[in-house]
């Protein structure tokens, strides 16, 4: 079977799984009740960087470095090596001795900034007293990791509006779809952190029972 053909049977498939992904989600944030104060900031966070974006510029070149340096995080924890990296106002290149699916989609997949902001935050916490790190810290932190998970979001959406080789290797669409349920996951993963309401376990027990139910209507459609 062509390689191209398979492509396109794989994302035809995996499409129930991403309408699943994104129903689910939204069914766990509509359980949300309340915001304290400290989740505000976090949402704060969002608006304050699409207004950035909207308003003032696009922080392309940042993207493109956070983009290039998830290749080569992924590659050397996939056994692999850097032999050059390059960012510059026209763009960045990155090459490495290994290459595969996980290294080609890693930088659409995830949040490089928001994984480095994270990992501070808990360093500190570990480092430092950690009363006083999450008393004086955690709004920053919350306003910081709504920003730069946007930042992520918005960028991947903006460079995806062009073709990317990245996402050859999987097929073009099947890419998309999978970037687009990773990040539905990361989000969801990360809400699950922020609200009480929102459990990530039981958001996945929900997403595999309903996708394993669209399948099913799927099939009786199609077959019965």
């Amino acid at each position: 079977m062509p390689k191209k053909i398979l492509h396109i049977i794989l994302a035809i498939v995996f499409l129930p799984v991403c309408f699943v992904a994104i129903y689910t989600l939204y069914e766990e944030i509509c359980s949300i009740s309340v915001l304290s104060k400290s989740q505000l900031y976090f949402f704060y966070g969002c608006i304050s960087y699409l207004v950035f974006h909207t308003i003032v510029f696009k922080p392309e070149k940042l993207y493109v470095f956070g983009h290039e340096m998830m290749h080569a995080i992924v590659a050397i924890l996939s056994g692999g090596r850097v032999t050059s990296f390059n960012v510059s106002k026209s763009g960045g290149s990155v090459t490495t001795t290994k290459s595969n699916i996980l290294i080609s989609l890693a930088p659409y997949l995830f949040p490089f900034y928001t994984i480095l902001v994270s990992i501070a935050y808990f360093i500190l916490l570990h480092v430092k007293n950690a009363f006083l790190v999450s008393l004086f810290l955690n709004r920053p932190f919350l306003f910081v990791l709504g920003l730069t998970l946007t930042f992520h979001i918005v960028l991947t959406i903006d460079v995806l509006k062009i073709r990317q080789t990245d996402l050859l290797g999987a097929g073009y669409i099947f890419s998309i779809e999978l970037i687009f349920f990773i990040n539905i996951l990361i989000i969801a993963f990360i809400f699950s952190i922020l609200f009480k309401n929102i459990r990530f376990l039981s958001f996945l027990n929900n997403f595999i029972l309903s996708t394993k139910q669209a399948y099913i209507d799927i099939f009786k459609q199609l077959f019965l």
